[in-house]
């Protein structure tokens, strides 16, 4: 079968639906006659049904793709349990977001012979479960580590650290959409078993033989489940 066939034969199957359409149904269009502000709260809400609209053509383009990657003597079919999850996900995601980037690649691995195996269903869960800035983190820790030295004052009439102070670091936060977060990133990656941040030396400080606080070195780097889970989201070098 060609690409224009099986492109064809999916845009056309169940898979892919109209939803900004059915989204804009006689019902919701009412909130037009109710005043101008509830129509821009309900264009926030339906921002992201506009880019499933252009689903059609994202779809299109990322079938081409597989077609040139995978060729066509280790093709086999994706399991259902990746692609439908997958495939609903990403249309409600740009092609300029890592996510897009994450699911292509699993769909792409499931449906190669060479790779299938480095793939689990519960991969696609976990992509869902990221933000684009996770994502782009996981990518980049895959690359090297995040190192961060910081010193803390120590407290000695409540015998405890405190008054943390970054000295040197190299998390990318001018890479983020929001590096205020990133304290909640990291907590959530750790929950994900894919992320681990030990402190990796500690050296005390010390002001007229006295010490005063410690100065902490730490490493952010991915964890072997970790390494497992971006080996399956990234193309490999031999494709």
């Amino acid at each position: 079968m060609d690409n224009s066939k099986i492109i064809n034969s999916v845009i056309d199957s169940k898979l892919v639906e109209n939803t900004y359409n059915d989204a804009l149904s006689p019902g919701l269009k009412e909130l037009g006659k109710v005043g101008a502000d509830l129509v821009k709260t309900a264009r926030l809400l339906l921002a992201p049904l506009q880019i499933a609209a252009t689903f059609q053509d994202r779809l299109e383009r990322l079938l081409r793709e597989m077609n040139v990657r995978i060729p066509e003597s280790r093709r086999i079919e994706v399991a259902p349990e990746i692609s439908g999850p997958a495939i609903e996900s990403m249309r409600f995601i740009k092609e300029s977001s890592p996510l897009w980037d994450l699911f292509k690649e699993v769909l792409f691995k499931s449906a190669d012979q060479k790779y299938v195996e480095l793939v689990h269903p519960s991969f696609v869960q976990i992509i869902k479960q990221l933000t684009s800035d996770e994502a782009l983190l996981l990518l980049k820790l895959d690359v090297e580590p995040f190192h961060q030295v910081y010193t803390q004052d120590l407290n000695l009439q409540e015998n405890r650290l405190e008054n943390r102070v970054i000295e040197s670091s190299t998390i990318p936060l001018d890479d983020l959409l929001s590096p205020e977060s990133m304290g909640i990133y990291y907590s959530h990656l750790e929950s994900l078993s894919l992320v681990t941040w030990p402190v990796t030396k500690q050296d005390p400080i010390f002001v007229n033989g006295v010490q005063t606080g410690i100065r902490c070195f730490s490493e952010i780097h991915l964890t072997d489940f970790g390494k497992l889970f971006v080996s399956a989201c990234i193309p490999s070098t031999d494709s």
